[in-house]
């Protein structure tokens, strides 16, 4: 186990055709013994389920009498906005998790529509961390802010400065061709006057 903070994913979920699925995104702290994070839960039954929490809670480590190694009890809460919101919880998880916080099962409720759902022992596992495709990129700043505040002020230099960022992320990425030949443009015309 790690020292200090660490981030998990985890999903968690039963055998049941049609069974919801818990996914965790958890913040670990090992030196407070605390977690948060967010936790969705999905189904595609109908009515459909997309259920979504801000969670907090606790952690221990337990040496089970049947075990030889440690294992970890996790307790949360959850709400649409957070632990200090006047909003009523509306998540709930208890579960022993291996010392490795990939494996284990849990129980679980959540609060939907008004109605509370109840799942019980369902399994933990590892979820994968979602990555983007290989090949695309991040967002890049596109300093649309940048040109209209150059362009009302009528600085010529500021306007040629952030054409320069943005022929930069072009070679970059290829990406912004069009807009940069029409802001050339409008550079030429504030030119010729």
């Amino acid at each position: 186990m790690s020292i200090g903070l660490f981030h998990t994913r985890l999903s968690a979920h039963n055998s049941l055709l049609g069974s919801p699925v818990l996914t965790l995104d958890l913040l670990v702290d090992t030196v407070h013994k605390t977690v948060s994070g967010i936790a969705s839960v999905f189904a595609s039954t109908y009515p459909p389920v997309n259920f979504r929490a801000r969670v907090w809670g606790n952690y221990s480590e337990a040496k089970l009498t049947a075990s030889v190694e440690n294992h970890i009890v996790l307790t949360l809460s959850g709400s649409p906005s957070g632990p200090l919101s006047q909003i009523a919880e509306t998540f709930h998880l208890k579960g022993i998790l291996g010392a490795d916080w990939a494996s284990g099962f849990v129980d679980y409720s959540y609060v939907e529509n008004g109605q509370e759902h109840y799942v019980r022992h369902a399994a933990v596992s590892q979820a994968p961390v979602s990555q983007p495709e290989p090949g695309t990129h991040h967002p890049m700043p596109l300093y649309a802010v940048a040109l209209q505040q150059a362009q009302a002020s009528g600085d010529l230099a500021q306007l040629k400065s952030v054409v320069r960022q943005g022929e930069q992320q072009l070679a970059q990425h290829g990406v912004l061709q069009s807009a940069l030949e029409q802001l050339n443009a409008e550079i030429a015309r504030l030119e010729a006057r």
